[in-house]
């Protein structure tokens, strides 16, 4: 079934090919089909290829130090449920993947992709597509202490602009993270750049990790993570209710797989709050991954 999906997939992109190389059209005309013919596929076609394409890339990872002097790595799984700093991004099994290029010096771009079950700017549909774009810097400052610096833009697949009364805002999100690491415990500060749908610029996350390796190649991972919201950028798209919420604790086991590249995980999730003051719902999440 995924096979005739897939291929069908590709016939309509190169049929489309075919059509629009006959009318020969400009190379940028060609560029803005294409993204058209796209749009055309059903969710479950463009799933499927985006997950081709990113395990496609594993041939770029068997030589990783002929790419520009750097390596390449990346990772495609499936979720039982997304869940985000405590709120349910997809509660129906999301596809997720992510590919990165990482120079010694230290510096990486990367992307990292899921499946919604929401659409950011229309309340009708009932999917959608999150896609990460990062640019870090990673360093060990000894083999105990290290830290990443990172700003991520958050796009969402048909989003745009939501208004409310005469308010205006994007749904495409920028944040910067800093990350402190000692040995398995990790600190992280997360900060909005600028207001979007959802926060308003300065809103701070603060994320603690923690894992511990059990026998028998187990990995317990521990993580809990609290909000500070910026209530001064108010409007009337977003209202704070509080300034100060936990969001949200984790906690549960991952295991590889012999040496096939999987990791299976299952996770407890306790939910806190938003800044509305709604209440976060308590979820298990299995997920299964693998990277190369």
């Amino acid at each position: 079934m995924r096979k005739f999906l897939f291929n069908k997939a590709i016939k309509r992109i190169c049929d489309f090919y075919v059509n629009q190389k006959k009318r020969k059209i400009s190379f940028h005309s060609f560029l803005s089909l294409c993204q058209a013919g796209y749009m055309r596929l059903s969710s479950v076609q463009k799933i499927l290829m985006v997950s081709c394409c990113v395990a496609s890339s594993s041939l770029f990872a068997q030589a990783p130090d002929t790419f520009w002097g750097g390596s390449v790595s990346g990772n495609v799984g499936i979720v039982s449920q997304y869940v985000y700093r405590g709120g349910v991004e997809n509660n129906d099994p999301a596809v997720q993947g992510g590919l990165e290029y990482a120079h010694p010096t230290g510096f990486a771009v990367g992307y990292w992709g899921s499946t919604l079950d929401y659409d950011a700017t229309d309340d009708s549909k009932e999917h959608g597509f999150e896609h990460d774009f990062y640019v870090a810097y990673a360093k060990e400052l000894n083999q105990d202490w290290a830290y990443r610096l990172q700003t991520t833009s958050y796009v969402y697949q048909n989003g745009g602009t939501i208004s409310i009364d005469g308010d205006d805002r994007k749904t495409t999100a920028f944040d910067v993270l800093g990350e402190l690491s000692y040995r398995d415990f990790s600190l992280a500060l997360c900060v909005l750049l600028a207001d979007a749908s959802f926060g308003n610029a300065g809103d701070s996350y603060i994320n603690a990790s923690y894992s511990y390796e059990l026998p028998q190649n187990f990995m317990l991972n521990t993580a809990i993570g609290f909000s500070l919201y910026n209530d001064q950028r108010d409007d009337a798209v977003v209202q704070t209710r509080q300034n100060f919420a936990f969001n949200d604790a984790r906690i549960g086991l991952s295991k590889e797989i012999a040496d096939t590249g999987l990791t299976a995980s299952f996770d407890y999730v306790m939910g806190g709050e938003d800044r509305y003051g709604d209440h976060f719902d308590n979820n298990v999440v299995m997920g299964l991954n693998y990277s190369f």
